[in-house]
């Protein structure tokens, strides 16, 4: 554990999700598998695309409507509707398809592995912090058995920005009704989670369980392994 900034209590705490409860790389990389997979295997219109084409798709979707970037969910969707389209399949049966494909997708993408370590830590700190989770991602917290943990949770899309933009931070403390300086935010990512975070007041651990070298943005406090939050906060 290494300090950058005086330490001082806070009174809650705010996740980020993937890459700091979990590692997100394996879970996604099966998920994205299968998506290339089961389009082939299912749809006669997506049975020549490979993964390299979906993610030209995307890519596409991206550079024609950068707001997509925001919404992890509503773009996995119309990628998916815009394979289908691509294929030759109209577009209001594509737009089922993609639904009924989106919902399998997610519940794969949420069979996240975490710890019996990192369920452990957030039942002790759930009983003494509030919790909130803010994530850019899309993962279902009941599905993956983390729900219960928080009690609001808070993800992009459906018109609020990804982080570091302000949106998610100003959900949480709007639920907390603390100040910013009392609240604490955990994650792993130094632009999304230090800079966002401390760009709104938060103050910020950063989860560096990689071995990244030192940011621009330091966080107050810098650690390895999640246990290391009970030493601080327990």
């Amino acid at each position: 554990m290494r300090f950058y900034r005086r330490w001082q209590p806070v009174e809650a705490i705010t996740f980020d999700l993937d890459d700091t409860l979990y590692d997100n790389r394996p879970t996604m990389a099966r998920a994205e598998a299968w998506m290339v997979d089961y389009m082939r295997s299912q749809y006669l219109e997506t049975a020549m695309l490979d993964g390299e084409r979906w993610r030209d798709i995307k890519r596409g979707l991206l550079a024609r409507e950068p707001a997509l970037a925001h919404d992890v969910s509503l773009c996995r969707r119309r990628q998916l509707q815009a394979g289908l389209e691509l294929g030759g399949m109209a577009p209001d049966p594509a737009r089922r398809e993609a639904e009924q494909v989106f919902t399998l997708f997610t519940a794969l993408r949420s069979e996240v592995e975490v710890s019996d370590e990192t369920h452990a830590l957030l039942t002790r700190l759930a009983r003494r912090y509030p919790l909130v989770a803010i994530t850019n991602g899309n993962l279902d917290l009941e599905w993956a058995g983390l729900a219960h943990y928080f009690r609001h949770v808070h993800q992009a899309g459906n018109g609020r920005r990804m982080k570091p933009f302000p949106d998610l931070f100003e959900l949480a403390l709007g639920d907390l009704g603390l100040p910013a300086s009392r609240v604490l935010h955990v994650g792993d990512h130094p632009v999304t989670d230090l800079l966002g975070a401390r760009r709104h007041g938060l103050r910020t651990a950063w989860l560096n369980d990689r071995g990244l070298p030192r940011p621009a943005q330091l966080p107050d406090v810098e650690i390895a392994h999640l246990s290391e939050l009970a030493d601080l906060l327990l």
